[in-house]
């Protein structure tokens, strides 16, 4: 829905809409690389965030009802991964101090293409595991977005209701 609604919302002077054909088969992350490439952070936040009311919108004059909650999260996790790199610089005392399976997040991360083995043992080599996240968490500028938007997605599964709390926050 979030895809036909992006197709159909109006766009300042100079902007064009993403073709309907790179956006069938994108993930939410994909969509949010191509939300950014076409319009830039600031501007496709606010074309995402028009979208998502516009679909508000439908769903209360069809009866549905949809829960404002609900858009509100979504519009939350949209930016979140589109500001990984942010968000991990905001969050960090709290990342340090919340996140204890460091070597199931180090496996992901390993897997993902992220961390190389190296660097993944010279983390894991931290005597505890906020001293593992510090380490963890010094090598992110060099993960660029694909990188922050992966490490989002790892702890976002290992660790729920942490990103539940700090994406509220």
């Amino acid at each position: 829905r979030l895809k036909a609604a992006l197709n159909r919302s109006p766009l300042a002077a100079g902007y064009g809409t993403i073709p309907r054909g790179r956006m069938e088969g994108a993930d939410p992350l994909d969509l949010t690389d191509l939300v950014i490439g076409f319009y830039r952070e600031g501007y496709g936040a606010r074309v995402v965030g028009e979208a998502l009311r516009r679909i508000q919108r439908l769903d209360l004059a069809d009866g549905l009802g949809g829960d404002d909650g609900e858009m509100a999260v979504a519009r939350r996790r949209w930016l979140t991964a589109a500001k990984g790199g942010r968000f991990v610089a905001r969050h960090r005392l709290a990342l340090i101090g919340r996140v204890r399976g460091v070597a199931a997040l180090l496996d992901r991360l390993q897997a993902d293409g992220v961390l190389t083995a190296e660097e993944a043992a010279a983390v894991a080599a931290g005597p505890t595991p906020q001293e593992q996240m510090r380490r963890l968490l010094a090598t992110a500028p060099a993960w660029g977005r694909r990188g922050h938007r992966r490490f989002l997605r790892a702890v976002r599964c290992l660790h729920p209701h942490l990103m539940e709390d700090l994406e509220g926050s």
